[in-house]
């Protein structure tokens, strides 16, 4: 009898620690390789459809756009400024710029926008309408409402992921869907090598160099504006909880 209650307890035990380890590694949320796919339709336009991968690695978020080969990188530095870089796929080049600086208008200040692609201050507005699942598998689906418009989010809060995200209104659909979600560090790990190894040029330093041919380009395609990452409302204005333009 002594003999079969220690395998039940050892049994159990394993359970607990397997069950543990799942737990553990979905909120392991910190390096990772989200896919979605964004598409948009609007009144008098040709629907679009647009692929957006969303990089993890600890204190590093990347935004890469397949489409543009450009992928947008904010480095948290301290937890107190946000550092923004550039990578221009095609030309394994990079355009720095300082923590804290504004960009093209616009100070980066909320790392949860850039980390979750929408941003706490924002979800904790938001009205929960139903949960379901459990740890690893559990959604949160979340709506705001304004007079013209409905978001409608599905939240994964173990991973801090967004699983799909909707907006509604009269003359524009836009629909977020998390396509593939692969965890293996390994893989992250080569990604941000390769970005890490390419060529940077600090962005108060471009106009110095008018030799180089890259440079020379973004100066006159005003750098190339691949379009900002994260989700807006149906004012265009950016989903952080709070506006600072």
């Amino acid at each position: 009898m002594n003999f079969k209650k220690t395998t039940i307890l050892l049994f159990a035990q394993l359970i607990m620690s397997v069950s543990a380890y799942a737990n553990q590694a979905c909120t392991e949320n910190d390096q990772l390789k989200a896919e979605y796919n964004i598409s948009v339709e609007q009144k008098g336009r040709t629907s679009t459809s647009t692929p957006l991968i969303l990089w993890r690695d600890k204190e590093v978020v990347a935004h890469q756009y397949p489409s543009t080969k450009i992928t947008e990188m904010w480095q948290n530095i301290n937890h107190k400024l946000i550092k923004p870089i550039r990578y221009f796929n095609d030309y394994h080049r990079a355009i720095e710029y300082q923590p804290g600086e504004v960009v093209h208008g616009k100070k980066e200040t909320d790392w949860s926008y850039r980390f979750q692609l929408v941003s706490t201050s924002m979800l904790s507005k938001m009205t929960e309408t139903k949960r379901q699942g459990a740890g690893c598998d559990e959604r949160v689906f979340l709506t705001y409402k304004t007079d013209k418009s409905e978001l409608s989010i599905v939240w994964i809060p173990q991973m801090k992921l967004v699983e799909s995200f909707r907006l509604d209104n009269p003359s524009r659909k836009e629909h977020w869907q998390l396509t593939n979600l692969d965890t293996k560090t390994a893989k992250v790990d080569e990604y941000f090598k390769k970005l890490y190894a390419y060529k940077g040029t600090d962005y108060a330093d471009i106009g110095d160099d008018h030799t180089d041919p890259f440079l020379t380009k973004m100066v006159t395609l005003g750098f190339v504006e691949s379009g900002a990452s994260g989700f807006y409302n149906d004012k265009g204005e950016a989903l952080e909880g709070h506006h600072h333009h």
